[in-house]
């Protein structure tokens, strides 16, 4: 599996603000990167294995967990997510402009599939495609609730500015 990176150009800004969401949203997803994926995934095993019904998305570099908030493992670092229109973001902080607009600009970017799952975060968009993903996505956001699966592909896209993303540098790692 690997991850494609779309940045943007050096002297490109990003255009965006980030706002504290009160109340927060309801937490359908937990996001590890790194270190913190390492850990999230033994968590998530531990609860799969004990019949919590979780749908996991992952790669080397990433994992996202998706279920209902009372499932969802807990780790250190982790960042919890729920549904901003089509586009996963953080639970307590809203973007603007929209997580929508930031989901569509990614995914023209990266020429993905409409029904990718998306995750709009302060330094980063995540585009998760695959056949997984896609399952996970539909079905986490249709139903609010997780189901067990495989896992899919994921992208990221670095914000572009607010009208259309302007792909810089491409970058795969494996």
């Amino acid at each position: 599996m690997t991850i494609s990176e779309v940045r943007q150009a050096a002297d490109d800004h990003t255009v965006e603000s980030w706002h504290r969401r009160e109340p927060a949203l309801p937490a359908v997803a937990v996001l590890g990167i790194g270190p913190v994926a390492a850990a999230l995934t033994e968590a998530a095993h531990a609860l799969l294995a004990d019949g919590a019904k979780l749908h996991l998305v992952a790669d080397p570099e990433y994992l996202v967990v998706l279920g209902e908030e009372t499932a969802l493992p807990w780790v250190d670092g982790a960042r919890y997510l729920g549904w901003d229109g089509n586009a996963l973001t953080l639970t307590t902080h809203r973007v603007l402009p929209t997580a929508d607009l930031w989901r569509e600009a990614a995914l023209t970017a990266a020429g993905a599939d409409a029904a990718s799952l998306v995750i709009v975060l302060p330094d980063q968009v995540l585009i998760a495609a695959g056949n997984d993903a896609d399952h996970a996505d539909r079905a986490s956001h249709a139903d609010r609730a997780g189901h067990t699966g495989d896992t899919g592909h994921a992208s990221h896209a670095g914000h572009a500015d607010q009208q259309a993303p302007t792909p810089g540098e491409t970058r795969h790692s494996s």
